[in-house]
């Protein structure tokens, strides 16, 4: 196959179109033909760089998620104390990350290994963050005493199952529900140490 004329257009231009798309309509409905449209190429080019929608859709998680680390890891390395970097990590987790994109990787990795390899890879880097978070809280003495494996998987899973049902719209399910939810269990596990005032948003 000769390769596409990509003058006008570059590979992370595709992607970063392909995230739009596949966020807005869903997997299912987006088209590569939309998503071509939406990164000003043709279907050609996108299935010359990327194995169809499948490929395009691991690919547009991943930047969404450098840019997601990117914008937050600077933010949590200059907070001042552990409470204020879980903070931080909570509230990204909860009010900026692309959920609605997680939520289809998640069921391409169903029927698809190179997808479940990405969200596996995923999944691990944003428990390792939590991880660190309340070790080095706990280290500290800001946080109780405690097993922070433990620790980090219930607040891991606590968000993993309730902000899928925030991205579906789900009948009695809030953002500031959500919230409140899991900054009560954080306080329960780690103590008072832990600032469990609602969150600013300010950014």
């Amino acid at each position: 196959m000769p390769r596409p004329r990509l003058d006008h257009v570059r590979k992370a231009q595709i992607v970063t179109a392909a995230a739009e798309v596949l966020s807005e309509r869903g997997y299912a409905n987006a088209r590569v033909v939309d998503i071509a449209k939406a990164a000003g190429t043709s279907p050609a080019a996108i299935l010359y760089w990327f194995d169809g929608k499948d490929g395009l859709l691991a690919e547009a998680l991943s930047l969404r998620e450098v840019e997601f680390h990117d914008r937050y890891t600077v933010r949590i390395e200059r907070a001042a104390s552990a409470s204020e970097q879980l903070r931080i990590l909570i509230e990204a987790m909860l009010h900026h990350y692309d959920w609605s994109l997680w939520m289809e990787l998640c069921v391409l990795a169903l029927r698809d290994s190179a997808a479940a390899a990405e969200r596996d890879r995923m999944d691990r880097r944003w428990r390792a963050m939590l991880r660190k978070v309340i070790r080095d809280g706990q280290q500290a003495g800001e946080f109780a005493a405690g097993d922070a494996d433990e620790t980090m998987f219930v607040l891991a899973a606590l968000l993993d199952g309730l902000a899928p049902l925030l991205a579906m719209k789900a009948r009695g399910v809030t953002k500031q529900r959500v919230e409140r939810t899991w900054l009560a269990e954080a306080a329960r596990l780690l103590g008072p140490g832990f600032d469990s005032r609602p969150l600013s948003r300010s950014r």
